[in-house]
């Protein structure tokens, strides 16, 4: 039943808002000037519009106060308040004086240095408002305000609706149909990238003063035109714009959603670095003709339209070398999205093995198929075994094969999902305390072993732990059982120990090792021992190998396989173990180890960079009920491999609700990181340590952003520490001589980073920094031996961003610069963003006496993130003759880099 309209008659005032004129009319209200007697300011009044107050148009005018209510950047026009009274709703904003885009770029010029700035103002503002879950569904001159200092603003959200509501036919078509997206012509679902095609148009239209599918007032034939048609090549209309926005250009107007840019914040700052190459290129022509005007619009509050320059005279590259124009083709692959310097401080990337994908137990796999209540979560501790009588070797043996039949056991309860081996090792040791661990995992119950051993039998003593009461940080034993095994058949051993977790939990568990050879499952053992303690190796790779068909196709034994084989294939780049695993893990699975067989699958298909595939993958193990917060985490796992650091946070956020681990943190501390969000990581990893104060890992994650940041004091005491207790991390490693080069301390670092190189002769990283040390500390001639030999190891790897930055760096040090630059253009078209590309860029142009484009990239990269000790290297002391160079590190707090001493 329709609310009667209130009545019509002149508004004066609304709530404490006196109206003082109406300056806009919307789609479903009319916009008032009007003084905040309270605060005594300008505020825009949007009011809903009096033949539209009934319910459904007034839920409407609510839900768009709570969308805006979420969205606080200087880019996009703020809410300050929402008014309900019986009369009259009303949205009270930030008043805007000023013009809107449409009208603005009418009357007067605007340079086209001043045109990529508004445009990247508004990619800010539109990414921010993609984060909140926000699409506009109407970007377009008229809804952009430039104010009085001249800065965009984005505004009439009024149609914007979350991306999880359910919307009609015709609510998907709402906007105007010459910004429109071919999917929103079209009715289908709408994202975040409906507004990317509209932003290219808007885009199109501020540089090359028309519509990319033509100027018409015929609404069809435009639509039609955009659904079908490809855009016309911005060359036609502007033969001077630079290549790199007409490849910014083509993608936003791909007709396949999938080839647009696969995230706003990289279009923001690709909008950032190309205005940053218009201001650093002189030219004198800027005058884009004026914007034409095409189809219809809902005017903003502030009326008012715009337009302005051209471009001519930019015919060079930054970095420096001639290029062509590119095709204006919409056929063009998703952008990568990169952020924090990583490979060059420590190859810190994300693990696609150990730790991930361990004995079949990440994330928590149970066989059931209905789920009355909340999973519970299990923690299996690993057994403490007294023995003064066995010797060492047999009781490690007897201590695995009971530790594994708990693990799958476990596996196999109902209702119960099992947290991964390796998140209790990071948490556990005999010092930590049962509370502790629970804290730190998450874990509803814990699964203790105490196992006393003469020569011949063993008294094995397992507790169920649970919380008491009301009491949630106390423990009490449940349940107990206790067994009396002989010693002489590890498979015995845990076959009695599965059979007493079914007991334990009162269920029937299959036995799945009835047909495993006893030899063969004592190998099993022991090379998972050896990999939990040392780590990979090709002989352990090897060793399992040899194993038998029935014990090689056990779940815990696949799962082995594939994360030592990941493992190996990380730190060494041989994609021979890709192939080890694709032999040995992709059999058909039986029902038993389905789940298990999916994980390794999914791990594997990640390192191949299979994303379609993964995704495939994790809609199937979605299907078997495994929890919710590890098929986030799965997702999160696949976006941060994807450098999506947007996406992966959000499915972080959503494990973290399902389930707080300190590990669960650390990994939201590292996506924050990597997004360039460094308080919010340190945050994250206090929260982390708050829950295990011991965590190696969060120490380590505190030692990089203090490398990055030039706190190398700080950097060198984290990963000594960890050092000192893991010798061979590489990772590891390699940041701490790093460190030691950075305080010139040559000769260790090149001990450290020999010491990586032989871990992982595959990889040139370690030879390239071998060779950084030696040329760094004078050592020419060994220097040039070892850069040759690391383009050498190039040439053998696969072409991705990490080759080709090594690539760029080794043929600049060796002066063959053509090649240098051929390998650094291939690396900005690859990872534009990465700050490692800027980095490298700077590097090499540097070394090629390219001191503009060296500059120009030194600032980029300070800008960005990057602390200014990078550039404390020798390699750029030459910048110094330029009076730039100083002063733009003495801007980012390098108030001495040049001066004689520094030299």
């Amino acid at each position: 039943m329709n609310q009667s309209a209130p009545p019509s008659r002149e508004l004066t005032h609304i709530g404490h808002y006196d109206i003082l004129d109406s300056i806009g009319r919307g789609g479903m209200g009319l916009v008032y000037l009007a003084r905040d007697t309270r605060l005594d300011r300008l505020v825009a009044i949007k009011c809903l519009r009096s033949e539209l107050f009934e319910p459904l148009y007034r839920e409407r005018f609510k839900r768009e106060a709570l969308l805006l209510a979420k969205l606080n950047h200087p880019y996009i026009v703020q809410i300050y308040d929402f008014i309900e009274t019986p009369e009259q709703l009303g949205l009270v904003m930030e008043f805007v004086e000023g013009q809107n885009l449409q009208r603005y770029l009418r009357e007067q010029i605007a340079p086209f240095s001043q045109r990529m700035q508004w445009l990247t103002q508004i990619a800010q503002g539109l990414a921010v408002a993609h984060d909140a879950g926000i699409i506009h569904r109407d970007l377009k001159a008229e809804n952009i305000l430039i104010n009085k200092r001249g800065e965009a603003k984005i505004s009439d959200l009024g149609i914007a609706k979350s991306l999880d509501s359910n919307l009609t036919l015709t609510e998907h078509v709402t906007g105007s149909y010459a910004s429109m997206s071919p999917e929103q012509a079209l009715g289908n679902k709408l994202d975040f990238r409906s507004d990317l095609f509209s932003f290219g148009i808007l885009a199109y239209q501020l540089l090359c003063g028309a519509h990319p599918f033509g100027d018409t007032d015929n609404k069809m034939q435009l639509l039609q035109r955009i659904i079908s048609q490809p855009p016309t090549s911005p060359s036609k209309h502007n033969p001077d714009l630079p290549a790199e926005i007409s490849d910014l250009l083509g993608q936003l107007l791909s007709k396949d959603p999938n080839k647009r840019p696969a995230n706003t914040h990289w279009l923001a700052a690709q909008c950032e670095k190309l205005s940053l190459l218009v201001l650093a290129s002189a030219f004198e022509s800027d005058d884009t003709p004026a914007l034409l005007h095409s189809g219809e619009s809902l005017t903003s509050y502030t009326t008012g339209d715009h337009t302005g320059g051209s471009l001519s005279g930019i015919r060079r590259h930054y970095t420096g070398s001639t290029r062509e124009h590119a095709t204006f083709d919409t056929r063009f692959e998703k952008a990568p999205v990169t952020q924090r310097m990583r490979n060059y401080i420590g190859q810190y990337r994300v693990q696609l093995s150990a730790g991930c994908a361990l004995i079949l137990l990440s994330a928590g796999i149970a066989y059931w198929q209905f789920q009355p209540k909340p999973p519970r979560y299990i923690a299996v501790l690993p057994p403490n075994i007294n023995s003064q009588e066995m010797p060492g070797a047999q009781q490690t043996l007897i201590k695995d094969a009971v530790y594994d039949a708990i693990q799958q056991s476990a596996l196999q309860l109902d209702g119960y999902y099992l947290i991964p081996q390796n998140e209790i090792s990071d948490f556990y040791d005999d010092k930590d305390s049962l509370e502790s661990v629970r804290r730190a995992t998450a874990a509803d119950e814990l699964i203790t072993t105490q196992i006393q051993c003469k020569i011949e039998s063993c008294n094995i003593t397992i507790s169920r732990l649970t919380p008491q009461g009301e009491h949630e940080n106390r423990l009490r034993v449940q349940d107990t059982r206790k067994v009396d095994v002989l010693t002489d058949n590890y498979l015995s051993v845990a076959t009695t120990v599965q059979n007493n977790i079914g007991r334990l939990y009162s269920e029937k568990l299959s036995n799945i090792l009835e047909k495993i050879d006893e030899q063969d499952y004592a190998t099993f053992l022991s090379t998972n021992t050896i990999y939990r303690q040392k780590g990979a190796s090709k002989n352990l790779l090897d060793t399992l190998d040899k194993l038998q068909g029935p014990t090689k196709s056990l779940p815990a034994v696949q799962t082995l396989y594939t994360d030592i084989a990941l493992d190996l294939h990380n730190s060494t780049k041989d994609p021979a173990f890709l192939h080890s695993v694709e032999k040995n893990v992709t059999a058909v699975p039986t029902k038993s180890n389905e789940a298990s067989h999916l994980y390794n699958i999914y791990y594997l298909q990640i390192a191949q960079n299979n994303m379609d595939d993964a995704s495939q993958s994790i809609e199937k193990l979605k299907q078997l009920n495994i929890s919710n917060a590890s098929i986030y985490e799965l997702q999160a796992y696949k976006m941060i491999a994807e450098k999506n650091y947007t996406e992966a946070i959000k499915f972080y956020s959503k494990a973290i609700h399902s389930k707080a681990t300190a590990n669960n943190l650390l990994l939201m501390a590292k996506a924050h990181w990597y997004s360039g969000n460094t308080a919010t990581a340190k945050n994250y990893i206090t929260e982390s340590l708050s829950l295990s104060p011991d965590f190696y890992k969060a120490h380590t994650l505190l030692g990089l952003i203090a490398l990055v940041d030039g706190n190398i004091d700080q950097a060198i005491a984290s990963f000594q520490q960890v050092y000192n207790n893991m010798p061979d991390e590489i990772t590891n490693m390699n940041s701490l001589a790093l460190c030691h080069l950075l305080q010139k301390n040559y000769t260790r670092a090149f001990e450290l980073f020999n010491q990586a190189a032989e871990l992982a002769p595959h990889d040139s990283l370690y030879l390239l920094n071998k060779a950084d040390a030696k040329n760094l500390s004078g050592e020419s001639k060994e220097a040039e031996i070892l850069y040759v030999a690391a383009l050498e190891l190039i040439k053998g790897e696969t072409v991705n961003s990490s080759s080709l930055r090594n690539q760029a760096q080794a043929y600049a040090h060796l002066g063959q610069f053509s090649q240098a630059l051929t390998s650094l253009q291939q690396l900005e078209k690859m990872d534009p963003q990465n700050i490692e590309t800027t980095y490298t860029a700077a590097l090499v142009h540097t070394l090629a006496k390219n001191n503009a484009s060296a500059i120009l990239n030194t600032e980029i990269t300070l800008k960005n993130g990057m602390n200014n000790i990078w550039f404390s290297f020798s390699w750029f002391d030459s910048l110094c003759t330029n009076q730039q160079f100083p002063a733009i590190l003495e801007k980012y707090g390098a108030l001495n880099r040049c001066a004689p001493q520094s030299l």
